[in-house]
């Protein structure tokens, strides 16, 4: 029988510490260096070493970075291990603000890594461009507006989109979202090889 299992808030020190975790084991199961992983992220080796101690809060970009640089989703980075049912609640995924804090990223949901795909739930302050940078080749990502409004997709290929309007682009070449109004807010799944 399965049961749905009530999820709060995953606390920052918690996120922080899974973070940390997975970043550490990722590394040195692929028995890479510090400096190795720092400098295929662009970042510094000192801030490599404060997020594997659970000591820093990088902000989206940089786990994307370290994400590429790892050769693993995003997701992997932020994800806990999965029970039998899982149910995240409005506002219970794990947080994620850009470093400007003009995107906040929710990791809904993402599957295994056979066919991994990631689901998440993204607000967006307008004024702010967040440029993505590329992802895995053959990476793809779905844009599913669903308030305000948005300009997105490849870098200098943007389209305008509304509530209700869907964009797929592929997520695998620098990509923009802006935010065109005060709470907009998307659904973002993507797609990887």
């Amino acid at each position: 029988m399965l049961h749905d299992t009530p999820t709060t808030p995953v606390a920052p020190a918690e996120l922080r510490s899974r973070v940390a975790a997975t970043v550490r084991a990722l590394r040195t199961g692929a028995g890479r260096s510090l400096g190795d992983v720092a400098s295929a992220a662009g970042i510094g080796k000192s801030t490599l070493h404060a997020i594997e101690a659970g000591e820093a809060n990088p902000g989206i970009e940089t786990l994307w970075a370290l994400a590429g640089a790892l050769g693993v989703p995003f997701g992997q980075l932020l994800e806990e291990p999965q029970p039998v049912l899982r149910v995240v609640r409005s506002g219970e995924a794990p947080e994620v603000s850009s470093e400007s804090a003009a995107m906040r990223a929710h990791l809904v949901a993402s599957t295994g890594p056979r066919s991994r795909v990631e689901l998440y739930d993204l607000r967006l302050a307008p004024g702010e461009v967040h440029d993505g940078h590329p992802h895995t080749a053959g990476t793809t990502e779905h844009v599913l507006v669903t308030d305000g409004g948005l300009r997105v997709g490849p870098s200098g290929h943007e389209v305008t989109l509304e509530a209700g309007d869907l964009a797929v682009f592929a997520g695998d070449r620098a990509h923009r979202y802006e935010a065109l109004r005060v709470d907009t807010r998307l659904v973002l799944l993507i797609e990887y090889p």
